[in-house]
């Protein structure tokens, strides 16, 4: 059982219920109302796989939203004493819109979610204190996005900091070009990080339009730096490159798909918690694609508890 801080946000989540009924005239699709972001569906998963989760976050202060948030950690065992709570603001909202292939895409309202003042209404002290005693702190490019230059001049510096004092960083690059005001601006957030990750995950999606280069070639170049670097490319083949050289794992069978959110967030968590549990690459591997395999053939990024997998279930 790892001890586990992950930093991001958490958002109100729309996601499609059923079409719209034809005897109605059509219409808009019902939607369900839940709670999702990329970093907290991996909090999610992580917490379910039986690690010690604490989420680092902000939320508005008394609203039924930032209060559906809370509850929704606590009934998943995470541990909400780093969460910061703003008067007078709402947690972000996103709404997902699915094709017949259940690829997804998002439509945000997050101008004034109060990610953005994480690390400039409050000091960072409690942080590093739970940061220093974890086995793992995780974030993605979507934290460096939403909190600021404030947020990501603190934040590079306490990333710096405790893995100089031997803790573990987990980096998903996870590139949202809509969320930075350029690539460039987003390649430096990023670059500024990497040197303290000991595991990188991204995409030749990620790593296209910030570098020009394939996700396979930084990752070999990333890995001599002393990082372990998950390289997935369009067919989800996984290749991970580390001190020991390149690990190669074939794409796993496809399933129907009936929503893909979180299918990313998933498989960092079930492979992550398994490196740390001491399995093999290869191992954990295969178990971030069962994992994502599941939550890709239910609607919404966090799948109900009974639907884990059974070795995920204890």
């Amino acid at each position: 059982m790892a001890k586990i801080t992950v930093l991001g946000e958490c958002m109100v989540e729309l996601s499609p219920e059923a079409p719209p009924k034809m005897e109605e005239g059509g219409g808009a699709p019902l939607y369900r109302m839940g709670f999702a972001g990329d970093t907290f569906n991996t909090a999610i998963y992580m917490a379910r796989l039986g690690d010690r989760v604490a989420y680092c976050t902000a939320l508005g202060q008394g609203d039924p939203f930032s209060d559906g948030v809370l509850s929704a950690m606590r009934r998943e065992g995470i541990d909400t004493r780093l969460v910061r709570q703003v008067e007078n603001r709402l947690p972000g909202l996103y709404a997902i819109v699915l094709d017949e292939h259940g690829e997804r895409k998002f439509h945000y309202w997050r101008e004034r979610a109060p990610i953005r003042d994480l690390f400039s209404a409050h000091t960072a002290d409690q942080l590093i204190e739970a940061a220093r005693a974890s086995d793992l702190v995780y974030l993605s490019g979507v934290t460096l996005a939403v909190i600021g230059d404030i947020g990501r001049a603190r934040l590079k510096d306490i990333l710096a900091y405790v893995h100089s004092h031997g803790v573990a960083v987990a980096l998903d690059f996870n590139y949202r070009p809509a969320l930075w005001p350029s690539a460039e601006a987003a390649r430096a957030a990023l670059d500024g990080v990497v040197p303290a990750c000991r595991y990188i995950s991204l995409s030749s999606e990620d790593s296209r339009p910030l570098y020009g280069r394939e996700a396979e070639d930084l990752a070999a170049e990333w890995a001599s730096g002393g990082a372990e670097v998950v390289a997935r490319d369009e067919s989800h083949a996984v290749n991970v490159h580390d001190a020991n050289g390149r690990t190669a794992t074939p794409a796993p069978p496809r399933v129907q798909a009936v929503d893909t959110t979180g299918a990313g967030d998933s498989f960092n968590a079930a492979y992550l918690s398994s490196r740390l549990s001491g399995l093999s690459i290869v191992e954990s591997v295969s178990r971030g694609h069962e994992l994502a395999a599941t939550v890709v053939r239910c609607k919404g990024a966090i799948v109900p508890a009974p639907s884990m997998p059974a070795w995920a279930r204890g």
